[in-house]
Formats: structure tokens, sequence, C-alpha cells
């Protein structure tokens, strides 16, 4: 039997999953909230807890132009996905950091990345590059997308030919899916971009950007806590970014900001919608998209313009995706 462990690191947490990958039956998982400095003593209990598995994967946010699939990872291969660790300021350290981590702890162990953006790669120039000179396009600076692992599950769920798929939850994005492949999505270089999320802006006047730091001599470093952990849901409430809390409240700061996330998320539906052309169904997942009834239905409230199209609420298994992909890559090496 061929074990896979995969992990999902993050700033605050670890989710974990094994595998036999075989059948790629589930055997454990679970969740572990931890910070930053206590990764390698979770992960060391983690690694203790199983037999000690054949694989490791990972979920790696940011892959840039070159990392399309999942890959087997050597320090090469991670020293290449550092520099793409300032558009993923939230995520791409803790993921690399703990494919560091695990090469200590099982240095014979092969590991692989499998990456959030590798969904998005086939988009069309129309729909993935920045509006800025060619100098800076020719850099790589372009819409990337995000969520990848999430939508590619989604997508092997469903037979539809124009979906847009709402991952709905502390980061929030959509794609627009035409025959089961993306074509279009709503975050860009970063994972700020696009619908307004838990702490993150969403999509901003990028001369914001300018005031703050010619006219408030704001740091970049105070810019970038502000967009990342201090806007979005928790900004606009000035309570928290947590909508099931915001739901609970009778504060109206918390319907304002609820509202407000409902109504930014019709918005960018129906612009998937012109890439689409038109739209079957509309598909909710992510942890508010599965589980709040509410937002629901008054996202749908505001797009009753739109001609009549199915609704589908799914749960996402980026885990399992993971391994699916894994074992993909096995299979085509």
């Amino acid at each position: 039997m061929t074990t896979l462990l995969v992990l999902n690191i993050g700033s605050s947490s670890i989710k974990y999953a094994l595998f036999e990958l075989d059948g790629l039956e589930r055997m454990e998982h679970g969740k572990i909230n931890c910070q930053p400095e206590q990764s390698e003593d979770v992960l060391k209990e983690l690694i203790h807890k199983f037999p000690a598995p054949d694989m490791v994967a990972h979920r790696i946010v940011h892959g840039g132009d070159e990392f399309k699939a999942a890959i087997l990872l050597n320090d090469d291969i991670l020293n290449r996905l550092e520099i793409y660790s300032p558009f993923a300021p939230l995520h791409q350290p803790h993921n690399l950091n703990g494919v560091r981590i695990i090469q200590k702890i099982l240095p014979d162990v092969p590991q692989y990345g499998c990456f959030d953006t590798a969904f998005h790669a086939g988009h069309d120039e129309l729909h993935s590059a920045f509006a800025i000179p060619k100098n800076l396009r020719d850099m790589g600076l372009r819409r990337y997308g995000f969520h990848g692992l999430s939508y590619d599950w989604i997508s092997r769920q469903i037979n539809v030919k124009r979906a847009v798929v709402a991952h709905l939850g502390s980061g929030a994005s959509l794609c627009a899916l035409l025959d089961g492949q993306s074509i279009d999505t709503t975050m860009g270089l970063t994972a700020l971009d696009g619908l307004p999320m838990a702490t993150r802006t969403g999509a901003i006047d990028a001369g914001f950007i300018l005031y703050l730091t010619q006219h408030l001599k704001y740091t970049p470093e105070q810019i970038e806590h502000i967009l990342y952990n201090e806007s979005g849901l928790k900004g606009l409430s000035g309570i928290t970014g947590d909508l099931k809390t915001l739901q609970e409240s009778s504060d109206p700061c918390a319907k304002f900001a609820i509202d407000y996330f409902v109504f930014k998320t019709a918005e960018h539906i129906a612009m998937m919608v012109v890439s689409l052309g038109g739209i079957d169904t509309i598909v909710f997942t992510g942890g508010i998209g599965e589980n709040s009834e509410m937002v629901r239905k008054n996202i749908l409230n505001h797009l009753k313009f739109l001609p009549p199209f199915d609704v589908m609420v799914i749960p996402t298994n980026e885990e399992k995706m993971i391994a699916i992909q894994v074992k993909e890559a096995m299979e085509n090496a």
C-alpha cells in the first residue's frame, strides 16, 4: 500500500489528509491551529502519528508562469518558487517552509507541489493581461488567479457548458468555467484582487495606494498589513472578518459589511457571465458558499435579471484534489 500525506500549510493552521494512493481512499484527516514558529514541532508530531508516508504533497499557492501541474520538488524548484512569495505573502512562505521542514524530518521521502495558479494557466491574454507597459508585462506581471485546486475539484464534479463557480470563504474568488476549463477568474497577480474577503480588500483603486504612500506617508509594510489583514469584512464592519459572527450581530455595520460582500460578489459574477457569453449554472463552494444560505440567497436576488440558470452547492475537497493531481503526475511521468 502506497500512502500519500497531503499538507496545506498556512499562516495560522496546518490541514492534513493521509491517502492510500492507489484507490485514493482517505485514511486520516484534520486541522491543527498553530503559529508559523510552531510548524516544525507540529509536523514532527504529525509524522509520528502515522507510519512514515511513502510520499508527501503540498498545496503551494503561486506557481507563476513556470509551474502548471503537480511536480516533484527539489531545492532548485523551491528556490525558483521563492520568487513568487511577494505575490502571496500570507501563503507562499509558509507553504515552502513546510516543504523544507519535511525535508529535514523525512529526507528520503519524495515531495510533490500542487499549485493554486495552475488551473488558470491556459487563460487567453485578454483575461490575463494588465493594461501596463510591455516591459512590465514581459516580466510576468499579469493576472494568475488562485483557488485552482478547489476549482479543479468542482470542474470534475459537474458536466456543465457555462458555469460560474463561487469559492467563498475567508479568501474568496470566482471562476468562469467553459466546458470544465477555466477561462477567467477574479483574483490577479496576487490574492488581493477581485471580491472583498474576510480581511482582504478585493479590487481597489490603485490611486488609493499612491495616496497612502505619497500623502499619508504609510510604509510598504503598513500598507501590506492594511490590505491583507485589516480590510474586507473586518474593515467594513469594524468588528470581525468572520461572516458567521457578523450574521449573528445586530450592529448595522455588520449588516453593511455583509451587504457589501454580497453586492460585490454578484457584480463580479455578472463579469464572469460576460466572459462566458451566458450562464447555465452557478456553483457555490467554500466555507461561506457551502454554509450560508442567506448569503447565497441574497447574491442570487441581485442576479434575477439574468436568464434562468441552475444553482448548485458542492463541498470542495482541495486535499483529495492534490492527491489526484499527484497520482496523475506519476502516471504521466
